[in-house]
Formats: structure tokens, C-alpha cells, sequence
């Protein structure tokens, strides 16, 4: 029977040259990476798919989100909202919106001075802002700027890209599905609009401005709009301006390239402007001025 024999292990054996924390942070890190690359991938993908949606079920998904598009006491003036509606569905049309795409114009009675689109078409167009606008000409192209961002497809393009990312950090967070549809139905929908590009702004801007010299023969009047939010911003200090400067990014120059557009497309840049209705501030200030009861 042979001896048994313990030999003497060498010194550090069993030791790594390199140091565990070290190992944890390379591994942990590399796993950000794949992550972030992954939700990055998601978000590309969504983008691109998006605008391909039938506006048929973009218009489904938006019908839960119409109930909260104005605040639970506001007080509906159904003449503005008509005429707001009709002349939206001049500028659609001055646009060639597709057949199977319209527009629905909501009229906010609050003093923010804005407009906005989302999902479905519909345009929210608050009093604040329409108060301030000089002639139609100026509110049409704010009105087109929006019909644009629909015909775009920008909404449904920001959902696609928010909601992708939003459910693979949600998975990777532990949250809920159930929470997760609450998010997606009760706030995406409606801030989608603040979500839009740079490039986004500057298509619609174009392609609103060609609807607004498409239905009145000229662009005059629309560096106005821009005018009014300007002042309104010197009004209350540079660091708080409109809600419009927030939700639709102040690109510089953006007056110089109405002119621009205008000049490159053969469009007129000077013509008689469209007086606002006579009945249209006393309806705005709740005095009555409505062309009919409403």
C-alpha cells in the first residue's frame, strides 16, 4: 500500500490578479451597454413602424384620451368650436389630407397660450392664444401647423418611440403590466406633442404654410403668429415663455423662413388679410356675440 502524501499547495493558487470589484463594475457596465443598445434598437424600430399604423386604429387608441382633452368645468362655446372646425377642414383640405384621415379641432377655454396636436387628429386650440392673434390669417397658420403634425403622422411617431422605450424600462424596473397601460392610455397619449423633433417642426411648418398660401392666395399674415408669441415672451421674460415656445421648439429664424418658403415655392408673401369674425372676442370672453344659441 503507497504512502499518501499531502504536497504543499503554491502560494496563490487561488488568488486573481485582477480585483472582484473590478470584475463586478466591467460586468455590470457591459450589461448597461446591451441594455441601452437594446432599448435604443426598440425605439429606432418603433419610430419606422409607426407612421405605417392604419390612422383608423391610431383614431381607436386616441377615443379613450377625448374625454380628458378639456378641463371638467370648462365651458363649451359650440360657435367657436364651429368655426374653428370648419376652417381646420379648409386648411385639411388645402393639404390633401388622405381620405382616410381628418381632423378634430377641441377649443380649450384657458388662458395658456398655446395649440396642440395628438393622437386621432384632434387639435386642441386654447382661448389664450386665439385671444392674442391680430387676423385668420395668423390662426390659420397655427391651425395648419398642427393639421401638418397629423398628416405627419408625428403623434403616433412619438407614442411609438415612447411607449417602446417606456415598456422595456418598465420591464427591466419591475413595473406592473397593469400600471404600465395606465401610463400608456393616461398621459403618452396626450404628451405625445411634446415629444415632436426639430425636423418634425420644420415639416410641419412647411407643409402648413403651403396650405395656409394654398386657401388664401399668399403667406401674409403667418410671420404674425410668430410676432405675437414673440412679444408674449418679452412680455413675461425670456425664461418663461408661451406654452407654445415649450411644446413647439423656437427654431432660429424661424420668421426669415416663412419668408424663405415662400420665395422658393412661388408663393406670394403679401395679400389682403382675412379680418377674425366680429362675433369672435365676445364669444371668447363669455359675453354671448354667438351667431346663433349655443
Amino acid at each position: 500500500m503507497a504512502d499518501y502524501s499531502n504536497p504543499r499547495l503554491p502560494e496563490g493558487i487561488n488568488n486573481s490578479e485582477r480585483h472582484p470589484l473590478r470584475e463586478l463594475l466591467w460586468l455590470g457596465g457591459g450589461a448597461v451597454v446591451i441594455v441601452l443598445a437594446i432599448v435604443l434598437g426598440l425605439g429606432l424600430l418603433a419610430q419606422w413602424l409607426a407612421p405605417k399604423i392604419p390612422f383608423a386604429y391610431e383614431a381607436d387608441l386616441a377615443r379613450p384620451l377625448v374625454a380628458t382633452l378639456k378641463p371638467a368645468d370648462a365651458k363649451p362655446r359650440a360657435c367657436i368650436e364651429t368655426y374653428l372646425q370648419d376652417l381646420a377642414e379648409r386648411l385639411a383640405a388645402a393639404q390633401a389630407l388622405p381620405p382616410d384621415m381628418s381632423v378634430t379641432v377641441h377649443y380649450v377655454d384657458a388662458d395658456t397660450v398655446n395649440a396642440a396636436a395628438t393622437l386621432g387628429g384632434h387639435l386642441l386650440m386654447y382661448r389664450g392664444l386665439i385671444e392674442k392673434l391680430p387676423h385668420e390669417n395668423a390662426l390659420a397658420t397655427v391651425l395648419s401647423h398642427e393639421i401638418a403634425h397629423v398628416h405627419h403622422r408625428h403623434a403616433i411617431t412619438a407614442l411609438g418611440r415612447g411607449v417602446t422605450v417606456g415598456v422595456a424600462l418598465a420591464a427591466l424596473s419591475g413595473v406592473s403590466s397593469s400600471a404600465l397601460s395606465d401610463w400608456v392610455v393616461g398621459e403618452t397619449g396626450l404628451l405625445t406633442q411634446l415629444g415632436f423633433s426639430r425636423t418634425q417642426e420644420r415639416a410641419a411648418d412647411a407643409t402648413g404654410l403651403g396650405a395656409v398660401a394654398a386657401l388664401y392666395g399668399h403667406t401674409g399674415g403667418a410671420a404674425d403668429l410668430y410676432r405675437v408669441l414673440l412679444q408674449e415672451a418679452e412680455d413675461r421674460g425670456m425664461g418663461a415663455g408661451p406654452a407654445f415656445f415649450r411644446t413647439h421648439p423656437n427654431t432660429e429664424g424661424r420668421i426669415d423662413a416663412i419668408g424663405a418658403l415662400s420665395r422658393s415655392n412661388g408663393w406670394p408673401a403679401a395679400g389682403d388679410l382675412t379680418p377674425l369674425p366680429t362675433w369672435l372676442a365676445d364669444a371668447l370672453a363669455q359675453d354671448g356675440g354667438c351667431p346663433a344659441a349655443d
